[in-house]
């Protein structure tokens, strides 16, 4: 499998930057390590070992673990996350035909994503679940690109006539980034992960749930 997009654009990030080569492999390595076992999960110990550095070099560029953490999280957020949201705006403002098709096209298209960009996506997913800091950095993103986002169903309201008048936008956005972002820590963090057809037909019934909830 090619290496997944974000993971790739933020070890190229890294690698341009002008920070000491034993920092990008300390970042590096606790960016892997961070996805598969989770930050509470990981020790300094476990990110020398895998760099091959000492923890004295960890914390000569990071205090504490949790600066680690913000150190990739925050360029994330700031910088690669934003040029994904655009595209996928672009796409959004691209699609023709009624509310199932678009439904169906941001439900499988934010899924696959998702796993698509396993590795970033689950370590930015449990620490905005878990920490205030970088939940309101997700709210700060949202709120910043959102609004564009919105409008797409606003005119897709408009033009179709097939939405609620009872049911804003906003509550659209909410209820599929939810039900995308819980079936996604399901199937690739709690759960023994769900076949192709499995997950297609989970995937069906999310579609099915929301479209209910929002077609007149």
């Amino acid at each position: 499998m090619a290496e997944q997009e974000l993971s790739q654009d933020f070890k190229k990030w890294v690698g341009q930057s002008d920070m000491p080569a034993g920092k990008k492999k300390v970042v590096l390595a606790a960016l892997e390590l961070f996805s598969k076992k989770g930050f509470d999960g990981t020790s300094t110990q476990e990110i020398a070992k895998t760099s091959g550095m000492s923890q004295a070099t960890i914390f000569k560029y990071f205090k504490t673990k949790e600066d680690l953490l913000e150190f990739i999280i925050t360029p994330l957020m700031n910088n690669i996350f934003p040029v994904y949201v655009n595209d996928f705006q672009k796409e959004l403002v691209a699609k023709k035909g009624n509310i199932e098709d678009l439904i169906h096209f941001v439900v499988q298209n934010r899924y696959h994503f998702l796993v698509d960009n396993r590795e970033v996506a689950l370590i930015v997913l449990s620490e905005i679940l878990t920490k205030d800091k970088f939940r309101d950095k997700f709210v700060e993103l949202v709120e910043k690109r959102g609004s564009d986002i919105i409008q797409v169903f606003v005119k897709m309201a408009h033009e179709t006539g097939q939405i609620r008048a009872d049911i804003k936008p906003e509550t659209i956005i909410r209820m599929v980034v939810s039900q995308i972002l819980f079936y996604f820590v399901q199937n690739n963090k709690v759960l023994t992960p769900k076949s192709a057809e499995e997950t297609k037909q989970d995937l069906a019934e999310i579609e099915k749930v929301v479209i209910s909830a929002i077609k007149k």
